[in-house]
């Protein structure tokens, strides 16, 4: 127990040192209406990991697979619409991400009328609750490409015979430890906040220059993906 004791806490501090995840909740705490709505991105990035390691440790994730294999087999034809369709509608957006700029600075130019500077807008407070879970669930998501640490966890709890609730403490700590450098933030920011405002505006400014070709190019590569999958089951 000794063993799965100091494993769990060193890979989940070693998970903790996330910069996505830091660097997301860096700026949603600046679109918050409220400071302690950030928990609900915090928690649910936890959540959703005890959840990942909890499906695949009792074996869920297997039904999930072979729902998707009879899926595939059974159902081909409908599958293959679906992912042309949501590759297409993706691929329209993320024309219109790469070409808005565009068309705002035309409107400009011919009209009297000028948009907000993206970037210069004390704060933003259009960041609801529910945004913030689906934020913080596709975060998790999206940083499991790089979750070694967690891989190892799970690896060494399938490597030793660890009773059930041995298995569900672990990973309680293990997820307790990884949120912790963002719930460190988020009390920071509970006691610093005007300091952090002012700061948040300047990093806001940074990324909003990124984003007009950050959107578009992974909306290109989800709907590159979804094309590149319907048609190699066409093949």
């Amino acid at each position: 127990m000794i063993s799965l004791l100091m494993t769990t806490i060193s890979l989940g501090l070693a998970d903790s040192i996330n910069p996505f995840g830091i660097s997301m909740q860096f700026v949603l705490q600046g679109m918050v209406k409220k400071s302690w709505h950030t928990l609900y991105f915090i928690l649910t990035t936890g959540a959703v990991n005890l959840i990942g390691g909890l499906l695949v440790y009792f074996g869920f994730l297997d039904i999930f697979a072979i729902a998707f294999d009879y899926v595939s087999q059974n159902y081909q034809p409908a599958l293959i619409t679906v992912e042309l369709i949501l590759a297409f509608v993706l691929a329209l957006l993320a024309v219109w991400e790469f070409i808005k700029p565009k068309i705002r600075a035309k409107i400009e130019e011919a009209t009297d009328h000028r948009f907000e500077d993206e970037g210069t807008a004390i704060k933003v407070t259009s960041v609801t609750p529910k945004a913030l879970i689906l934020i913080g669930a596709a975060t998790t998501i999206s940083e499991l490409s790089t979750a070694l640490p967690y891989f190892a966890f799970l690896g060494f709890i399938f490597t030793n015979n660890y009773s059930a609730l041995a298995v569900i403490l672990a990973l309680l700590l293990y997820n307790f430890l990884y949120m912790a450098p963002l719930l460190a933030l988020f009390f920071v920011y509970k006691f610093a906040y005007e300091q952090f405002d002012r700061l948040y505006v300047k990093i806001y400014a940074i990324i909003a220059r990124f984003l007009t070709i950050l959107t578009p190019a992974v909306l290109a590569i989800i709907a590159g993906v979804l094309l590149y999958h319907a048609v190699f089951q066409l093949v």
